[in-house]
């Protein structure tokens, strides 16, 4: 990528609102800015200026096929405010030459934060006891020593290192699961072993509680299926913050009713918002949170630092952070 000149700072075209602070910022490093936010719930919006000098576009990449390609023919670079992008890698995106980045690892901890508190709360019947309340009923509920337990992360990248780090404070022995096992954080990786999805059966079996924190692509739909879900220890729980698509939800339901499974939090489902009439919200071992997980108040400050670094890295002509590979989704 050749360097740009200031007469060349980017034109970027921005669809998510941005706090003004940020705004300013943006201004005075970029020749253009244009913020067009598109509203959750609300149809796409048209570009109300011409935006055919565009070279940056600034979108949220779970939701949007970017029909707007057509009228942004320099576009060089597509940030993604949500990790996920699983309407953004259309076929048209994939093929071309376009960047496109998003924010791995800006929403980590909180996620990984989530994940402690379910487990925990798994661990200790904090869902038992929320039930009990209405009808004051008093009496031992059945808990699970934490430091007698392993966690088997599937799907061990920038989230599952952050979950290992506060498993291992609490004793717990901890088994990361992904693609490229050799592909370790640090030499001070807090997980004890990590495998690769070839021995994804194995980890099933020895976890006592399981967390997926899969990406969705084609390789992970329906990755948690009917067999799978039969591969995990009897008794054990379920965390699921990765993607809702990942679990053959009405194979769990039949694991969760037969207590094969003791009991599952899970924070984000195939259709969303969860249906009001699904089995979910009624199960006395299931944990519902609204796609929670993610949020902490500084994840503004975490996104826009990250997009800011990458815009100077981008006008500089240097490599940028958190480069999509656009075949495998990730």
């Amino acid at each position: 990528m050749t360097v740009l000149t200031k007469k060349e700072a980017p034109f970027v075209y921005i669809r998510h609102n941005i706090p003004m602070e940020y705004l300013e910022k943006l201004r005075k490093i970029c020749s253009t800015v244009i913020v067009e936010p598109w509203l959750p719930g609300e149809p796409e919006p048209e570009p109300s200026y011409d935006i055919s000098k565009c070279n940056v576009i600034f979108t949220l990449g779970m939701r949007d096929k970017l029909k707007i390609l057509e009228k942004t023919p320099n576009l060089q670079w597509i940030h993604s405010q949500s990790v996920g992008l699983e309407a953004m890698l259309t076929n048209e995106v994939k093929e071309c030459d376009v960047i496109v980045t998003n924010t791995k690892g800006c929403t980590s901890i909180p996620i990984a934060e989530h994940t402690i508190a379910m487990i925990t709360s798994l661990a200790r019947g904090v869902p038992t006891m929320i039930r009990n309340e209405p009808t004051r009923k008093w009496g031992l509920i059945p808990i699970k020593d934490l430091g007698d337990s392993t966690v088997g992360i599937i799907g061990y990248g920038e989230i599952g290192y952050e979950i290992a780090k506060r498993c291992k404070g609490l004793g717990m022995k901890v088994i990361g699961c992904r693609r490229n096992p050799k592909k370790r954080k640090d030499e001070n990786d807090p997980a004890d072993i990590v495998v690769g999805m070839d021995q994804v059966d194995k980890v099933l079996g020895r976890s006592d509680f399981l967390v997926l924190a899969l990406p969705s692509t084609k390789e992970t739909r329906d990755f948690l299926n009917k067999h799978r879900l039969k591969q995990m220890k009897k008794g054990s729980y379920l965390i699921n913050v990765g993607r809702g698509n990942t679990i053959v939800e009405k194979n769990l339901v039949e694991c969760l009713n037969s207590n094969h499974i003791a009991g599952a939090a899970l924070d984000v489902f195939d259709v969303e918002p969860l249906p009001k009439d699904h089995p979910f919200w009624t199960l006395d071992n299931v944990i519902v949170s609204p796609h929670n997980a993610y949020y902490s108040p500084k994840n503004v400050e975490r996104n826009m630092n990250l997009f800011i670094t990458n815009l100077k890295l981008f006008i500089e002509g240097k490599p940028m952070l958190n480069v999509v590979d656009k075949k495998l989704g990730y």
